[in-house]
């Protein structure tokens, strides 16, 4: 989607439908990062997450894949012109995925692609990992009750504003659980935020240290 009509104020009409909970559920794990030497972004957004992501990681290098030239332009105004970052702006469908990398973060990505697209572009990046850390940050519906029907105005809301301001065409949330068990991944950490409908996860391959 083209997120640049949107751009400038992304952050307050992120404020505006959910307060500080999606700041909170991107920094959530970040301590994970710790000893992760090349780490792969996908959608990094305005930047505030990249200013986080260089302190819990200090010996770390950062690939950013973001497809909106306007939100990179927001992240370089907070990050600069670091030498441990490198801005990628193209879709992360076509990126050109090199071994390597030790961790993968993604807030707030995969709800912009469908079942498919999630699938290929997912079992990619884990096939050039041998092993490594992926920190997720996603909306999910739970599964049954009132926090379901709570969700599910939430998302189908979400999906008509982008779909009116960004073009985009996505209706649905990829089943990520299941797309990441696909390619052995574990999940290890899970918070829960908005009564299901923000989450937070931690997911590693088999035998990966914490």
């Amino acid at each position: 989607m083209d997120i640049a009509p949107i751009a400038r104020a992304y952050r307050w009409i992120e404020y505006a439908a959910f307060g500080p909970a999606l700041e909170r559920s991107r920094f959530l794990y970040l301590d994970h990062l710790h000893n992760a030497r090349r780490v792969l972004v996908l959608g990094e957004g305005d930047g505030r997450m990249m200013e986080r992501m260089l302190v819990a990681a200090p010996d770390a290098t950062f690939d950013i894949v973001e497809l909106s030239a306007a939100m990179i332009a927001r992240a370089r105004e907070r990050v600069g012109e670091s030498s441990r970052v490198r801005f990628i702006c193209g879709d992360a469908r076509e990126f050109d995925i090199t071994p390597g990398y030790d961790a993968v973060v993604a807030c707030f990505f995969f709800d912009c692609l469908g079942e498919g697209d999630a699938r290929k572009l997912i079992h990619r990046i884990a096939g050039a990992m041998n092993h490594g850390v992926w920190l997720i940050s996603e909306f999910a519906v739970p599964d049954a009750g009132w926090r379901r029907c709570h969700a599910r105005m939430w998302i189908d809301t979400m999906y008509a504003f982008f779909r009116t301001s960004t073009g985009l065409q996505v209706r649905a949330l990829p089943p990520l659980d299941k797309l990441f068990a696909e390619c052995g991944l574990q999940r290890t950490a899970k918070t829960s935020a908005r009564w299901g409908l923000i989450v937070s996860e931690v997911w590693q391959s088999p035998g990966q240290a914490t």
